[in-house]
């Protein structure tokens, strides 16, 4: 059914984005790949009463690791899906992790991205946008959700 937008009624105004989430059983294992993997800084986090850390991606946008609620319900029984269960961790072609779920960031140097993720051992799957000097790398963290680093800031 499409949706009925009243007359007369304004968009939301966003301003900007001020954090990504990723849920996890466990935020320290995820803190740790995103702190030392992606170079991403920790920054102060309220005492909300579950588990969590916030690292900063740049000046006003951070990424929010939450830990699992325990009760929050599943599909049948089993755990959330994931990004890597839709992708074989990774496995298939990289247009199956391109064409889901992810976060992507821009990196300054596509070629140190790919030595810094080889040398975590960290694997991932490259694309060259046809007509442009972009160059994306696909991973999942060790969670399965999918990351996505690029030269974005390249010229077309």
């Amino acid at each position: 059914m499409p949706m009925r937008i009243p007359p007369g009624a304004e968009p939301v105004q966003i301003t900007c984005v001020n954090h990504i989430s990723r849920e996890t059983a466990d935020v320290e294992r995820l803190r740790r790949f995103y702190s030392t993997v992606l170079g991403l800084k920790a920054v102060r986090r309220p005492d909300f009463g579950f588990g969590g850390a916030w690292l900063e991606i740049q000046p006003g946008i951070s990424l929010h690791i939450i830990e699992l609620d325990p009760d929050k319900p599943t599909a049948q029984g089993r755990h959330p899906v994931q990004d890597a269960d839709l992708t074989d961790a990774g496995r298939l072609p990289e247009r199956f992790i391109r064409r889901s779920h992810h976060v992507a960031l821009t990196v300054p140097d596509i070629g140190a991205a790919k030595a810094s993720l080889e040398a975590h051992g960290v694997r991932y799957a490259e694309n060259a946008v046809p007509g442009t000097s972009y160059v994306q790398l696909f991973f999942h963290d060790p969670d399965g959700n999918g990351v996505e680093i690029g030269n974005f800031d390249a010229l077309l």
